[in-house]
């Protein structure tokens, strides 16, 4: 499946370097052929291999290999969260050293979590690493 989005991305000059930077929709996903929602449903255990009722149901090997990239960079995902809750959100030092996942706090609260981390990973100039094969 290939998306179109037309010109969604929005652009912003950065005060500080004047450059200009180019935001992440939010329904898409760096590197990946289907929509965050449908990437959101299967980390979630929503959709699943027995649910054949989408022409978009993505494979059995597609599900695992977003499963095993969401594992391998669930340690990077929770340091940008508490980075996130440092230095933007002003949470103060004890962000950096709970013990409390960051992550299953946004998945419990919010349907789009996929987007909003995302979103707040890439937009700041973050990234995730690729499945290694």
């Amino acid at each position: 499946m290939v998306f179109f989005v037309e010109s969604s991305e929005t652009s912003h000059m950065c005060p500080i370097c004047h450059s200009y930077h180019t935001e992440l929709p939010d329904c898409l996903v760096p590197y990946k052929h289907y929509e965050a929602e449908v990437i959101s449903g299967v980390l979630d255990e929503v959709v699943r291999p027995e649910n054949l009722d989408s022409e978009d149901y993505p494979s059995f090997s597609t599900m695992r290999r977003w499963m095993q990239w969401f594992v391998e960079n669930l340690t990077r995902i929770e340091g940008y969260l508490c980075t996130a809750g440092f230095h933007l959100l002003a949470c103060g030092r004890d962000i950096l050293f709970s013990k409390v996942s960051l992550l299953d706090a946004v998945s419990k609260k919010h349907s789009d979590w996929l987007e909003r981390i995302l979103r707040l990973i890439y937009n700041n100039g973050g990234f995730l690493v690729p499945i290694r094969w």
